[in-house]
C-alpha cells in the first residue's frame, strides 16, 4: 500500500511538472509569434536585461528573463520580457512572474520607485517610511507608494498630467534607474496575444515622464 501511495504521488508530481513545461512551451511560442508580428527580435532567455539597477530586479533569487523581445516602439528602444524570481521563507518558496517593459534612457530622469500602495505600506508610512504624496491629487496619493532620494526632482516629473493618468490607470509599477524606465504590473504576465496592447500601455506611461 505504501509503495502504491508513493508511486501515485510521484506520478502526480511528474504530471504537474510536465503540464507546467507544456504551458511554458506554449507561452514561449506565443511570445515568439508576437515578437515576429511586432518586428522585434526574440530570445527564449537573456538575463543580461536584468543588469539594470531597478529594485524589481534585486528581489529574491533564481532571477530569470525569459521570452525576451527587443525592438523599438514610438521611436524608443524597448525590451519586453517575462521576469521571474523566487522568494524563500523557511521551508516554503514562491516564484513571482511578471511581464516587464524596459525603455532605455530617454532623458534626464531621477531614480524613483512607484507601485500600488497596500495596507502595510500605510502603517510603515505612519512610522516614517518615505511616501511622496501630492496634496493636489489625493487619489494618486491614496493608491500609490512613491519613493526616491531626490524628492524635488521626482515631484517635477510627476506633474498634473502624470498624476491624473495614473490615478485613473491604477495598479502599475514604474521604476527609473539611470534614466532607463521599467513598467510592469506586479505578479502579472500579459497574454501573448495582448503583448502589443500591453506594450502600448507601457509606452503611454513612460512617455509621460519628463524632467523639465
Amino acid at each position: 500500500m505504501t509503495a502504491l501511495l508513493v508511486a501515485g504521488v510521484v506520478a502526480a508530481v511528474g504530471l504537474a511538472i510536465y503540464a507546467a513545461w507544456q504551458m511554458d512551451k506554449k507561452r514561449t511560442e506565443g511570445m515568439r509569434q508576437a515578437a515576429l508580428a511586432m518586428g522585434f527580435t526574440f530570445a527564449e532567455r537573456d538575463d543580461a536585461v536584468l543588469g539594470h539597477a531597478f529594485p524589481a530586479f534585486d528581489r529574491g533569487h533564481s532571477r530569470r528573463a525569459k521570452n525576451v523581445m527587443t525592438g523599438q516602439t514610438g521611436g524608443r528602444p524597448v525590451t519586453l520580457f517575462d521576469h521571474q524570481y523566487t522568494i524563500r521563507s523557511g521551508k516554503n518558496s514562491h516564484t513571482h512572474r511578471q511581464t516587464v517593459a524596459v525603455f532605455e534612457r530617454g532623458g534626464p530622469l531621477p531614480d524613483f520607485s512607484l507601485g500600488p500602495e497596500h495596507f502595510f505600506h500605510k502603517i510603515a508610512t505612519s512610522l516614517g517610511y518615505q511616501d511622496i504624496d501630492f496634496a493636489e491629487n489625493p487619489e494618486f496619493s491614496k493608491h500609490y507608494l512613491l519613493r526616491g532620494a531626490d524628492e524635488t526632482a521626482i515631484r517635477e516629473v510627476f506633474n498634473a498630467d502624470v498624476l491624473a493618468f495614473l490615478s485613473h490607470e491604477r495598479g502599475w509599477s514604474v521604476q527609473c534607474a539611470g534614466g532607463a524606465v521599467a513598467v510592469l504590473r506586479a505578479d502579472k504576465r500579459c497574454d501573448p496575444g495582448q503583448a502589443p496592447a500591453f506594450l502600448a500601455d507601457c509606452l503611454r506611461i513612460a512617455s509621460k515622464l519628463r524632467s523639465e
